[in-house]
């Protein structure tokens, strides 16, 4: 069955074509948290929704984040791909004493466009909702303050029916906080 790439996961079939897609996208943005995620659509379904796991790395400070996203994916035309997701972020950010952590919640939408049956490009835009600052309650994020924006590659690694697992790498740019990050993603999917 032919596989379509979507917007939760990125792939580690390192072909010439793959390693200068994943070299381009760390050149054009830096950050990456669970919001983004990339995965491919299975073909011959329109629609897909799934869940994806993550982990990532600030690049300009010692802080590290893991998260899950449930998503949805829409296939516009043949090779287009809407996706809509509300991803949970932990991020553990490494103080002289102590840690710091905080949980945030946060809406995004990518737009992915399929290079083949099995490999899929995708860029986003997210903005934090609500987070949780080191245990002090969950407070509203004002617009603007947790903006990000996204680079996603993503290749599929299994597929059997409706069912898909698939493999993501994200490049984020929080442009609010002025922070790169890194993340890897391993998505479930259900087509339909």
């Amino acid at each position: 069955m032919e596989l379509r790439p979507n917007i939760c996961c990125t792939g580690l079939k390192l072909q010439s074509l793959t390693v200068a897609s994943i070299i381009i996208m760390f050149l054009i943005c830096g950050n990456v948290q669970a919001a983004f995620h990339l995965k491919p659509v299975t073909a011959g379904y329109k629609n897909e929704i799934g869940l994806g796991l993550s982990y990532g790395l600030k690049l300009n400070k010692d802080s590290w984040f893991w998260g899950y996203a449930p998503d949805y994916v829409r296939v516009l035309g043949n090779k287009w791909l809407l996706n809509l997701s509300f991803a949970y972020d932990e991020e553990t950010e490494k103080k002289d004493i102590s840690n710091s952590i905080t949980e945030t919640w946060t809406p995004s939408v990518m737009i992915g466009y399929q290079l083949n049956p099995r490999m899929a490009l995708g860029a986003g835009l997210g903005h934090g909702l609500i987070d949780n600052k080191n245990n002090a309650g969950w407070k509203s994020v004002k617009f603007g303050d947790d903006l990000s924006v996204a680079a996603a590659f993503a290749v599929s690694l299994w597929n059997n029916g409706p069912h898909g697992l698939a493999l993501s790498v994200s490049l984020e740019h929080n442009i609010s906080d002025n922070e790169p990050s890194f993340s890897t993603d391993v998505g479930y999917s259900w087509a339909f």
